[in-house]
This record gives structure tokens, sequence and C-alpha cells, in this order.
């Protein structure tokens, strides 16, 4: 869920698809967060919003995190137009997560996003320190009625990912209402929150299933990320809510939406992530042993303020109050003292369980549900739908036995 600021104004999707956005009083930010409330639950339905709707399975092994560095731009400039002859869309042979299991059992590295130092990278250190208000943000976090316990957006609400050799897949335009890196032609200042750019998005892409439309092309080669929210084909091009480049090869960490310019600090979540980051592959299960944190979104986040590594802050409505919760960028861990095969989890769930503990996750966005999420390619869901992973997979990890690590600098969107 996605409640956008352009700088520190508030955005209503009429207003995110517009040319140029001006919001002059406190009134205007409320009226466009509501108009852009209204606009995504209608299509969520609330109290499901962020689940999937079926599935079931099992599968793996486990993992590694620490406290966020300060930020850096970490993202990528637009692709170059001589790209655009050529090739066709699709997953390469070697996009791993994409392709079926081959039996072997055997256990390797997963190709992961952002450099080894990354806080997405970065283990849990066992002195790692424990915010003052861990335990009333946990015992919030795990007392949301009616959301006791995980659950793993795969079917929908989640992230479909193409693997691409950007070299070879056709570019097109992609016409966002807030251009992030990578899509500010035509923009002529940092007023404006529309901008196009040029993606190589692949013929037989497909945004994922629900109302948050997320898609995600990636160039493992060039270590790039073209991540969209609010996704759709249109013509020969494509349109978004909003588009944004990362570069996976950095920090995976973008600039405060604070500093100018504003746009730099927001990517396809709310909380300003791409959408590589923290999500569970096939790779991961097949390795049996995942080694980057997880992100992971909830009804109660924390709206207005975030902190590193999040660089924008989900708007405050309904369940997203700026008085409790977990922030955007506040990072969770599994209790490394609870022993996780006394909870009947599966060889996946252990595997989820045991990068809760050593990575951790961070707080990424609104969902109507405590959400992890999975990859929602078409050739991910068939791994998936083998047995290996379901949308249960995570309900057997207690939510009470997690802790807040220590936050970070905390930022203010006054949204």
């Amino acid at each position: 869920m996605r409640a956008l600021t352009i700088g520190r104004c508030s955005s209503s999707l009429a207003l995110l698809l517009s040319a140029s956005v001006a919001c002059t009083s406190v009134a205007q930010v409320d009226d466009a967060d509501i108009a852009l409330r209204r606009h995504r639950d209608a299509g969520m339905g609330m109290v499901d919003a962020g689940k999937g709707t079926g599935g079931s399975g099992t599968g793996g092994s486990a993992p590694d995190a620490s406290v966020p560095p300060a930020p850096d731009a970490s993202t990528s400039p637009p692709p170059d137009a001589s790209r655009v002859d050529g090739g066709t869309g699709g997953n390469p042979a070697d996009a791993g997560s994409a392709s079926p299991p081959d039996g072997s059992g055997a256990s390797t590295a997963a190709w992961r996003p952002f450099a080894d130092s990354s806080p997405w990278n970065t283990p849990i250190a066992a002195d790692a320190g424990v915010d003052p208000g861990s335990a009333q943000m946990i015992l919030d976090f795990a007392s949301v009625p009616g959301q006791g316990s995980f659950w793993i957006n795969i079917q929908d609400y989640s992230v479909p990912v193409y693997f691409v050799d950007s070299t070879v897949t056709p570019l097109v335009t992609v016409v966002a209402g807030l251009g992030g890196t990578g899509f500010r032609t035509g923009a002529a200042n940092d007023g404006v929150a529309q901008g196009s750019g040029l993606a190589p998005i692949p013929s037989n892409a497909m945004p994922a299933a629900g109302s948050d439309r997320h898609l995600l092309v990636v160039d493992k080669k060039t270590r790039t990320e073209w991540g969209f929210y609010n996704a759709a084909s249109s013509g020969a091009g494509w349109t978004a809510d909003e588009a944004s480049t990362q570069d996976l090869a950095g920090s995976g960490v973008r600039p405060p939406e604070s500093v100018s310019p504003w746009w730099a600090g927001h990517g396809p979540r709310a909380c300003g992530f791409g959408l590589m980051a923290g999500l569970i592959t096939a790779d991961d299960i097949r390795a049996g042993h995942i080694q980057h944190a997880l992100v992971i979104a909830y009804p109660h986040i924390r709206s207005s303020t975030y902190t590193p590594p999040a660089s924008s802050a989900q708007g405050t409505f309904g369940d997203a109050q700026p008085t409790r919760g977990i922030m955007c960028g506040g990072r969770i861990q599994l209790d490394p003292a609870l022993d996780i095969q006394t909870l009947g989890l599966s060889p996946s769930g252990l595997v989820l369980a045991r990068a809760l503990q050593e990575y951790g996750a961070f707080v990424g966005d609104y969902s109507g549900a405590v959400s992890l999420y999975a990859d929602e390619s078409p050739d991910a869901l068939t791994f998936w739908g083998s047995g290996t992973l379901g949308n249960d997979t995570a309900s057997k990890i207690p939510l009470g036995r997690f802790r807040v690590l220590q936050l970070g600098t905390v930022y203010d969107n006054m949204n």
C-alpha cells in the first residue's frame, strides 16, 4: 500500500499523474492521502489486502543481518537508447529463480542483489542493540486483529521477476506518474512528478495480480533493476504510477526523500525499497539458505516516519498511524535463541525462520496481512506449486518472538 509523497506533499492518484504537483495546505495533503487510499483500498478490499488467494506447500534451510549504514544513492542511470534493436523478451536460460528444480538437493549460494556490505546482505551481529521501544512495538505487531501469523504473498500482491539481457531485450517506453531515477525524461524540473524512461520489459511480462500490480525486470549481468508500481501495458509501451531503476551492485539504500531531489528517494514500495530487496526466490529455497534480509509488510506499519535503509514513509490512513507500529526501515529479528526445529515447520519454513534469525526483515510497506513476498513470475509459480512454498509456510513462526533492532536516524515525511 503506497501513500506517495511529492516532496513533502501527499499525492492522490490524479495529482500523481499530472505534470506537476503543488500542495499549499494541510487540508490538501489530507484530502490527497484520502483519495489515494480510496483508490488503493477499492482494489484490495482492506481486510484481505496483501493476502494471496490460495496455495500450499513446503521446501529448504537458512542465513544473516545488522544495523543499516548511512544511505547513498544506490541507483542507476536510465538504459542506453542504442539497445532498442534486437532480441526477444522473457527470462534467459540462466535466470536461476525462474527455472524448474533439478532435484539434486545440493546447497549452493543463490544469486543475491546488492553489495556484500549492504544492510540487506549483512548478518545481524550477536551483540546487535535492541530498540528501547521493541517490546511495545512487537506486542502490537503480534496482536493485529485477525492477523496472528505470517502470510506469504505468492499468487497475487507480490512481485513477478523477469530476468533479461538488456542488450538483447528490446527497450520500451514507460510513462510514470512519479518518475524516479531513470524515468525523468520530460520532467522540466524537480517540481514535476511525471516522467518517462526506457526499460527492457519482455513481451510476455505481466504485472502482479492484485491492485498493486508490481512488476520487476532484472539484468543480472549489469546488476540493474527496473521496478514498477501499478504497471500496465499500453500499446507499444507501458504506464506505471511509480517507476525507478536501482543499482543492484550498490548498497540498496536510496537517499532520503527529504534530500533534494525528492524523487530519488522514491521506489515502487511505500518505504522507497526496490522490488528485488527482500524477495524470496526459487534460488533461495533451492540453495537451502537465504543469505539476505527479507521484506515485510503489515497493517499497523507506523506512518509518517522512516529510517534507513528506507527512504520514504507510509502515508497516514486507517490502520497506518504515526503513533504505533514499526516505521519504514525498521528491522525485526526472530529471537536467535528460539529452537526453530521445535516449531513443526516444513523444510522451506525452516529456511525462512533461519533467515529471520540471521538476517531479519525490514519493514517495507503496508499490507492487510502480516506479509512476506515470494517471486510471482509464471516459472516461479510453477516451482512453488510443486509443493515447495505455500501461503502458510511461515505461519508457525511466532510473531511474538521477534524483537526490533535499534532504529537509526529517523526522518519525518509529515504525511
